[in-house]
């Protein structure tokens, strides 16, 4: 089940909520566990991503069948 984060923005509590996909776009949104304000508001988070691997070029893709996958080292 997919976690969502929201701020409150009369307290300014952050919180994760889970709730189904369903229930997130039919406009479920969740009371302040804090305060119990309604006024509570999505927040977005970034998160990390490593783009590439070491060791790997464009040739290694040919060489290796084609997948780009060489192995672990």
């Amino acid at each position: 089940m997919p976690r969502y984060d929201y701020r409150c923005p009369e307290c300014d509590h952050a919180f994760l909520v889970r709730m189904s996909m369903s229930e997130y776009s039919e406009g479920g949104k969740p009371n302040c566990p804090e305060c119990g304000s309604p006024n509570a508001e999505r927040s977005f988070s970034s998160v990390g991503v490593l783009v590439g691997s070491r060791g790997y070029s464009r040739s290694d893709s040919a060489a290796s069948g084609g997948c780009g996958h060489t192995g672990f080292s």
